[in-house]
């Protein structure tokens, strides 16, 4: 759609101008832009790099590297070009690249950013935690999820088709259209976000949530587990476990026994933790303040009635009750890690 003016009582079109007429480049005038005006892609970014290519045999680098107020790790391609070129997969392999970026490695890229760009920067690990609102770093919590912002001219409609796949299937791609105007000797830029829509987006993202439970339940549903479990842990014998309240038992009696979350963390992994700073007594109050810390929250993925949630020391913790297969593997590990507790896992014949 035009881009008109009020000009006396006249409504007069701006005219349509290109990158290419305006000698607009993509690395040495459109990246610079963007750097000094992140915010007009999108609120809430926080520039860590640009041509960021700190990685081994490759000479391709990613044209701005950020972060947003969820610790993720968000990367933005430019194109100045008509269609996009194949921006899409270009990114998805630079997200794979970075998918495993530490917080450590983030303030490292940053402070050669701001040496770079002679940015005054004193402490660059303190300018991110105060972007993030840490009181300290937060490995655990540091990249959890890659977004993906494409920024074009335009784009084809392979690419667009190509996103609205890719973002059912739990990707994160936004398109955002930067189109030239010109009147007379000022250059306008109109931005918009074309994928997905804005109106549209809580609408969409609603749809994509069911769509990928509907795919999970359907590829799960040949092969599903209904093993029972009898767990004997520090005296106390339970029979005939679901996996899910097999876990849980094992996990609140390993906690109850003053072993901490972290301390389990190499066998269950962090990510099947969610923690918030503040004591919760009741699941309330534990769900506000958690969707407070990230944007992305299903209540139905974890532990986290009243009587299920755990306070150790000033935080409150809830645990995972997704582990399909891995629950009878994750109890074992816990047993030879911590051969204290007497425990054992058989499955109920």
């Amino acid at each position: 759609m035009a881009i008109y003016k009020l000009d006396n009582e006249n409504i007069i079109e701006l005219q349509n101008t290109t990158f290419a007429n305006e000698k607009i480049d993509e690395r040495n005038d459109l990246q610079k832009y963007f750097l000094n005006s992140i915010n007009v892609i999108e609120p809430d970014l926080f520039v860590i790099a640009n041509e960021f290519n700190d990685w081994l045999d490759s000479r391709r680098s990613i044209d701005i590297l950020c972060i947003d107020k969820d610790a993720n790790l968000v990367v933005i391609e430019l194109k100045k070009t008509e269609d996009g070129g194949h921006m899409e997969l270009q990114s998805i392999r630079y997200a794979a690249m970075i998918s495993n970026m530490t917080f450590a490695k983030a303030v490292r890229s940053f402070k050669k950013h701001v040496e770079k760009h002679n940015l005054g920067i004193e402490n660059p690990e303190e300018e991110i935690l105060h972007f993030l609102e840490w009181d300290e770093p937060r490995e655990e919590q540091f990249g959890q999820d890659i977004r993906i912002i494409l920024v074009s001219a335009n784009f084809s409609k392979e690419i667009t088709t190509s996103v609205l796949w890719l973002n059912e299937r739990d990707l994160d791609i936004k398109c955002i259209r930067v189109k030239p105007q010109r009147d007379n000797e000022t250059l306008y830029f109109d931005i918009q976000q074309i994928v997905p829509l804005p109106e549209t987006q809580d609408y969409q993202i609603k749809i994509r949530e069911k769509v990928s439970e509907e795919r999970q339940s359907r590829r799960d549903s040949s092969f599903r587990d209904f093993s029972k479990y009898n767990v004997v842990l520090n005296g106390i014998e339970e029979k005939n476990l679901s996996k899910r309240r097999a876990m849980f038992f094992v996990i609140s009696n390993v906690l109850e026994s003053g072993i901490k979350p972290e301390e389990l963390f190499e066998i269950t992994k962090s990510n099947k933790w969610i923690w918030v700073e503040k004591v919760c007594n009741t699941r309330f109050e534990f769900e506000n303040e958690e969707i407070k810390n990230r944007k992305k929250y299903d209540s139905s993925r974890w532990f986290v009635e009243d009587n299920e949630l755990f306070v150790v020391g000033e935080r409150t913790y809830a645990f995972s009750n997704q582990h399909s297969k891995e629950a009878f593997n994750l109890i074992s590990g816990i047993f030879e890690k911590f051969p204290e507790l007497y425990g054992t896992i058989k499955v109920n014949d």
